[in-house]
């Protein structure tokens, strides 16, 4: 996993993560993901791969939750915040194959392909695959550069702290080498802050 480092370094630590996301509104972005996306229903098995400090799961009640990061003080923090309420492993997005995970309805993965070269980006897609259930779904969610984004948006997607942000159809392109239907989605929008989206929607 890749990250750009130097003025992006501090997002490492989770309360600066929290605030910078507060900042520019994904505590909104992920309610309405939550709902109107994932549409989770009590009961429903939710895997979020990347999951940082956990902060979905605030918008997934009811949901059987398994979130993975490598980053030990995000799963200290999401453990402290959510109990029980989830089960939180620290280890590579890579490895997950070899925990003993139940069958997956929703496997979600925001914001990290663009951290993953296509080598282990495909790997990560085929673990994830591995894990769902015969009806169960993939979305993903990464920066992304689009003909239809504005110059800032373009700026703001070229300084990402992630270090393979690719095109949509790039992204679809990834896709396809591991799942065969996919729909996807572009997002964007410069209020409260400039992002430019790729949503990816895929079944085994």
């Amino acid at each position: 996993m890749s990250e750009r480092t130097g003025l992006w370094s501090p997002l490492s630590i989770p309360w600066v993560y929290e605030g910078f996301h507060h900042v520019i509104g994904a505590r909104r972005w992920l309610r309405r993901f939550a709902r109107d996306v994932i549409r989770a229903e009590p009961g429903i098995q939710v895997l979020d791969v990347g999951c940082g400090p956990g902060a979905l799961l605030r918008y997934l009640p009811g949901s059987l939750y398994v979130g993975l990061d490598r980053n030990p003080l995000y799963i200290k923090r999401a453990q402290r915040a959510y109990g029980d309420r989830g089960t939180f492993i620290c280890d590579d997005v890579g490895n997950f194959s070899k925990y003993s995970l139940p069958q997956i309805d929703v496997a979600v993965a925001i914001g990290l392909l663009h951290h993953l070269d296509d080598h282990r980006a495909l790997d990560m897609l085929r673990a994830t695959k591995a894990t769902l259930r015969s009806s169960g779904r993939l979305i993903t969610v990464d920066p992304c550069y689009h003909p239809a984004q504005s110059a800032i948006q373009r700026l703001v997607v070229s300084n990402d702290r992630g270090m393979y942000v690719r095109s949509f159809a790039q992204y679809q392109q990834l896709c396809f080498g591991v799942f065969r239907e996919i729909k996807s989605d572009w997002q964007g929008a410069h209020f409260p802050f400039p992002h430019s989206m790729c949503i990816l929607h895929a079944r085994s």
